[in-house]
């Protein structure tokens, strides 16, 4: 008997297998991380070609029965295809979704952060998103997620100018519908990036690949 569930979730990560196979790691709503084999998917006739890209938000419909999920059909919800179009906006967005692969384990939930990362990737397809201030904030909110909020009483936080703190200290208490609700002009993004990304590496031993490009575009 064939059994099958329903998963909605982003895709964080794929690997190449063989010469038209892959497998995607699906951050799924109430699941988490799933590892999920698609059959032919890389093949320019797949039906799951576009489908099984990477920052694809969709439905998916896995065959559970064997050892490995395997995708039996997708349906797209948002592909995010600004994303592709735009250098800076897929370094960001690459650095997002490596940071959550890394931070998480499979099958531990965290619907939070998965909205998180669907309203952070639909706010850097906007016209006029500025894709620098969108990562802090995105961060700043993961950092709170995972138990490492910045301390507004640290004196690397007070050292921060008064417009620095006020944006952290904004992001960490509003409702995530309303975290990229404010502006902040470039010198200070530029102070909070500096902060963050040092905040990160010192409290986190999370190593990531894209990180050193990150850095370089700060």
């Amino acid at each position: 008997m064939m059994t099958a569930e329903k998963i909605r979730g982003l895709i964080i990560r794929e690997n190449f297998s063989g010469e038209a196979d892959k497998f995607i790691t699906v951050f799924a709503k109430g699941t988490g991380k799933i590892s999920v084999f698609c059959k032919g998917a890389r093949n320019t006739k797949s039906r799951f070609l576009s489908s099984t890209a990477l920052f694809t938000y969709g439905d998916f419909i896995i065959r559970t029965a064997t050892k490995t999920p395997t995708l039996m059909s997708a349906d797209v919800i948002d592909s995010f295809y600004a994303l592709r179009t735009d250098y800076e906006k897929t370094v960001y967005a690459s650095y997002f979704i490596e940071f959550i692969d890394k931070s998480f384990l499979e099958n531990v939930a965290d619907d939070n952060v998965l909205l998180l990362s669907i309203r952070t990737l639909k706010k850097m397809c906007s016209p006029g998103c500025n894709t620098k201030l969108t990562a802090c904030i995105f961060l700043l909110k993961l950092m709170g997620y995972m138990g490492y909020q910045p301390n507004m009483e640290d004196s690397d936080v007070l050292s921060l100018g008064d417009a620095v703190k006020y944006a952290i200290a904004y992001v960490q208490n509003a409702d995530i519908k309303d975290i990229f609700s404010f502006e902040l002009e470039d010198k200070y993004i530029y102070e909070l990036e500096k902060f963050l990304y040092g905040y990160i590496d010192y409290h986190t031993e999370i190593k990531l690949k894209s990180s050193k490009i990150i850095k370089n575009l700060y």
